[in-house]
């Protein structure tokens, strides 16, 4: 008697159906785990909290980079990984500072607080447009790379059954 992985695995995929990496059984498109041998298909999911802290740390966030300019400026530029625009506006904000003691600080050190929090606000907008952009591409070359693999798998499947016969 055969057993259900060898006719899984040399019969055609359906729409929904796709090869196991480790076996070739013939599995749901969005199984996780292959039911034949047990092999994970896909990365395990992430949870809400993991998907916010990467959110936080990766940079982008323009409201995480606004509050970091307001502490100090420049550090929102930091935080977006833009270290020589970041030390652009701590020097700047130090030396206006610095002017205060001969009055034309008091004009020049809120405006360079405030154009420090602008750009970090907006280069973070433009950085979370980016890295959505790159998710989305890396998210369509997986999916390409892995029906790629899966027709290589079918090709070769038919091909060592035309030599079997």
């Amino acid at each position: 008697m055969e057993s259900t992985s060898a006719d899984d695995s040399t019969r055609d995929r359906g729409p929904d159906e796709a090869f196991c990496r480790d076996c070739g059984a013939v599995i749901d498109a969005r199984a996780e785990i292959c039911p034949e041998c047990g092999v994970r298909q896909r990365d395990p999911p992430k949870s809400s909290v993991d998907s916010a802290l990467d959110d936080l740390f990766d940079g982008g966030n323009p409201f995480v980079a606004a509050v970091l300019s307001a502490i100090f400026p420049g550090l929102g530029q930091l935080y977006n990984r833009e270290l020589e625009r970041g030390l652009v506006f701590a020097v700047g904000f130090i030396i206006a500072s610095v002017s205060v003691m001969v009055f034309v600080g008091f004009l020049l050190a809120p405006a360079v607080w405030l154009y420090a929090v602008y750009d970090a606000y907006t280069r973070a907008e433009l950085r979370a447009e980016e890295l959505r952009r790159k998710s989305e591409r890396d998210r369509e070359t997986d999916i390409s790379v892995s029906e790629a693999a899966d027709d290589e798998t079918a090709d070769d499947g038919a091909a060592g059954g035309e030599r079997e016969e």
